[in-house]
């Protein structure tokens, strides 16, 4: 959030002029400062001249849609979190601009008390990432090994995949099942988790619920060749941290994979000095 600033201000982006007047004074009731904008060009205009926390942003606009929008605002200022709305998203939109960096969807007509806790934790997000003092990423020779979980019932896909990330310096383990992931993630140390959503037996979505609930630290990424909208969002809420199609392109796979792990190191190291400072909190002497 902008420093000097008490209240969140958001850019609310959609055609429809009545969601825009309901949605506004809702959350403006809620202590958010809300900005809007009926068409992308305007929103465009209001980023270039105001300080903008958070943008949440529909996709399906006449003239210059939200996808044109959202890859604007990634290149002229990646720092603010975008919220897609979803009531007329299609199924490649929002798988691309989910390895884009885009920061959660909520689908149309959404809940005020949803819509409100997800600006104020995308807010919060961004907060704790411009205190964080920056670092050079590091150079391939000295990346970490990372240790990634492959969970996929085709073992030609498994195997190709294994071949290519063990290139990249990645510690590679495969899993043909939801259960054998289960197994092996209590029996072997991963950092990131590449599950498929289509598997016999367990599915991928039950088996996602399954690793949060043993491993809430531990990032998963969905593959998917049977994508929907309502799968996308119910992995989505269920805890993945990305969705991506079958086959994967591989660099957005290894970039996806990279970004996983470095956020879930962040992540750890945040509970950890979190930990520290409660104990010298309750331990003064």
């Amino acid at each position: 959030m902008n420093q000097g600033k008490s209240r969140i201000t958001l850019l609310l982006v959609d055609d429809e002029e009545q969601f825009l007047d309901v949605t506004s004074t809702v959350l403006s009731r809620r202590g958010i400062h809300v900005l809007t904008a009926a068409s992308g060009l305007k929103a465009l205009e209001i980023l270039e001249r105001e300080a903008v926390d958070v943008v949440v942003l529909d996709i399906k606009m006449p003239g210059m849609d939200g996808v044109e929008v959202f890859d604007h605002i990634k290149r002229a200022t990646p720092g603010i979190p975008v919220i897609i709305l979803t009531g007329h998203a299609s199924i490649d939109q929002a798988f691309t601009m989910s390895r884009e960096g885009v920061y959660d969807y909520l689908a149309k007509p959404c809940n005020m008390e949803s819509l409100s806790a997800l600006v104020l934790r995308a807010a919060a997000t961004r907060t704790r990432r411009e205190s964080s003092p920056p670092t050079d990423a590091d150079p391939p020779e000295r990346r970490e090994t990372i240790r990634v979980l492959l969970v996929d019932d085709e073992p030609d896909l498994l195997e190709s995949l294994s071949k290519i990330l063990r290139r990249r310096n990645m510690e590679v383990h495969c899993a043909e099942s939801g259960e054998e992931a289960l197994v092996r993630l209590d029996r072997t140390l991963v950092d990131v988790v590449v599950l498929d959503v289509k598997m016999p037996g367990m599915g991928g979505l039950e088996a996602l619920v399954r690793i949060r609930a043993g491993f809430p630290h531990l990032p998963v990424l969905l593959l998917t060749g049977h994508p929907t909208v309502e799968n996308a969002l119910e992995g989505i809420r269920k805890g993945a941290l990305e969705y991506l199609m079958k086959p994967p392109d591989i660099q957005a796979l290894v970039l996806s994979i990279r970004q996983a792990y470095q956020s879930a190191q962040r992540q750890i190291e945040e509970d950890r000095n979190k930990m520290i400072r409660d104990i010298f909190r309750r331990f003064p002497d």
